[in-house]
């Protein structure tokens, strides 16, 4: 009797504690007041109105009594105003997507109970594509860097990577006017898990015979050695489509199609919360496999990408079964929706464009133009640190397995820092605004990149090699970070307002090109340079510090640019 008692109250004491309101999950991005004002009347009645997040500069404030109605729950008070504003449709539409700032933690984590399935959900997925990420990229770097040396990767992505990026934009963007969403995003997916399967099973036990080994063991030119071991950069180049293909093009798409805007500013910051706890079950998930290799050569070795073969189709498998999920929650949704509004009239089917007619149109909207040269940018930046870093680290760590033990660590390490800065990325955002949050990323990196890049110039003999490669991996981790919960949720909002076709082929174009021409940008930098200095990368610190700072400026200004036009966005949705 005591514990049943007990229970009734908690069930109304917690939710008042933690700031957990009801409201109806609304997953559609695009809205229309009008077409929906009848089903919003039905589902929120006389729920007070919601404050503005046009300046995501609010606060809520649940009232004291926890035996209040659900319309005192979900009072919100509005801060520099003693008055409440008119109940609207807007205000109404705010509420009715759960988009108080009241919620889990009294507006740290401002979800609706109602919303949890379809975030818990998406977070998942996020979870399982960073997973593959983080795996394939220990392995990608693992095969390369220790059979060719870290100065190969310049060429390799300029020579390897970008074409094939191109070639991936132009096949996805044809095949966006001929399958469904759903067909395109297996279509998209699968692929890559069909290639991880046979490389474990079938390329990397026949390296001997397809490989061009060399008769001597002489050093050679990188790119030579890239053609000699072409198998591994083919699975280099496949990795780094992923990179840009997997998180920021397929989750995310799936993301801005089944989230509305006032959902954006709360979920996108709190979905790598869950998801990036991925890097540190990789980190922890690769030291298992790699410690249990019997032999420390390369027959060990492709016993460990045979295992974590296996576990990337399982994890193929989640994510289908997840995206499944969520899309039927919208459609169930909507299908209610359907019913309880008249249905607009049906618009005559269009001609789809082609890729040159998208890319022209597409090529004149200003907010793709600075998300593009964001991410262009900060993929210079990335290029021009990382490659030094693993110049270093293959110094260090010249062994297959000692090289991947070391990177499964410094994924665990990423996956914690990460975590901690995104269980407070959403009050960031709310409190910073939009545009100083996304600030974040170029400036912190630019704080630690200037330090790394004058210890290395200076030489072992002002700086030793030991601190310099602190300083290296300190600034890739909170890279990293940074960019995980801060650059990539305010990144994704700013597409929500736009129009499908940008959604669509615009991020693909600014997502996967653009990363890959940013890489590129950083990678013919590097060549010219180590081609000028002997073909030792690490003596062109001084020179690619400057490249650097250049880009994070650039970046900064692409970043103004954006808020400004991201405000009206904001304004009109509000």
């Amino acid at each position: 009797v005591f514990c049943s008692e007990t229970m009734k109250k908690l069930k109304i004491v917690i939710p008042a504690l933690l700031g957990i309101f009801p409201g109806p999950v609304h997953p559609f991005p695009e809205h229309t007041l009008t077409s929906q004002s009848a089903w919003l009347s039905e589902a929120v009645g006389g729920f007070p109105p919601s404050h503005s997040l046009s300046g995501w500069r609010t606060e809520s404030s649940l009232i004291s009594s926890t035996a209040g109605t659900r319309s005192q729950r979900g009072l919100l008070n509005i801060r520099g105003g003693a008055t409440q504003a008119p109940v609207t449709t807007a205000n109404k539409l705010q509420i009715a997507s759960g988009s108080g700032s009241g919620g889990i933690f009294g507006g740290l984590v401002a979800i609706s109970i109602s919303e949890l399935p379809q975030f818990l959900a998406t977070s998942l997925m996020m979870f399982f594509f960073i997973f593959v990420f983080t795996t394939v990229r220990d392995t990608k770097d693992t095969l390369v860097v220790t059979k060719c040396g870290a100065e190969a990767i310049p060429f390799l992505k300029l020579y390897g990577v970008l074409p094939a990026a191109t070639a991936f934009i132009v096949t996805y963007s044809k095949l966006s006017n001929i399958l469904s969403r759903k067909a395109l995003f297996y279509v998209t997916l699968i692929p890559f898990f069909v290639f991880y399967s046979l490389f474990a099973f079938v390329a990397f036990p026949a390296r001997d015979v397809i490989h061009f080994l060399p008769g001597t063991s002489e050093q050679v030119h990188p790119a030579i050695a890239l053609l000699r071991y072409w198998s591994f950069s083919l699975y280099f180049i496949v990795s780094e489509l992923w990179a840009s293909a997997g998180v920021p093009l397929l989750f995310w798409q799936c993301a801005n199609d089944v989230t509305n805007l006032q959902q954006a500013k709360r979920f996108y910051p709190l979905f790598a919360v869950i998801g990036n706890l991925a890097p540190i079950a990789s980190g922890k998930t690769m030291s298992a496999i790699v410690s249990r290799q019997t032999t420390n050569d390369d027959a060990g070795f492709g016993t460990t990408l045979k295992t974590l073969a296996l576990v990337k189709v399982s994890v193929c498998v989640c994510i289908i079964f997840l995206y499944q999920v969520v899309n039927n929650m919208a459609s169930k949704a909507k299908a209610a929706l359907a019913g309880a509004v008249s249905s607009p009239k049906k618009q005559p089917t269009k001609k789809k464009p082609s890729f040159a007619e998208s890319m022209t149109e597409l090529s004149k909207s200003k907010e793709l133009r600075s998300m593009a040269t964001m991410v262009v940018c900060y993929n210079v930046c990335i290029e021009l640190s990382e490659v030094l870093w693993k110049g270093i680290l293959r110094k260090n760590y010249p062994n297959k397995a000692d090289y991947m033990s070391f990177m499964a660590g410094f994924s665990q390490t990423v996956g914690m820092v990460s975590l901690v800065l995104q269980i407070s990325a959403s009050s960031i955002i709310r409190v910073l605004g939009w545009k100083n949050a996304a600030l974040v990323t170029p400036l912190a990196m630019g704080a630690l990149a200037l330090p790394f890049f004058l210890s290395v110039g200076a030489g072992e003999k002002l700086v030793p090699a030991a601190v310099a490669f602190l300083i290296g991996t300190t600034q890739n981790v909170v890279s990293k970070a940074t960019k995980y919960a801060l650059f990539d949720p305010c990144k994704e909002m700013a597409y929500i307002p736009l129009g499908p076709d940008a959604r669509v082929k615009g991020k693909a174009a600014v997502d996967v090109l653009g990363a890959r021409m940013g890489r590129s940008i950083g990678s013919a930098s590097q060549q010219i340079m180590v081609l000028l200095a002997g073909g030792n990368i690490l003596r062109c610190a001084g020179p690619l510090g400057m490249l650097y700072l250049f880009a994070v400026i650039i970046w900064s200004r692409a970043v103004t640019a954006l808020s400004k036009l991201f405000d009206k966005h904001s304004e009109t949705c509000e």
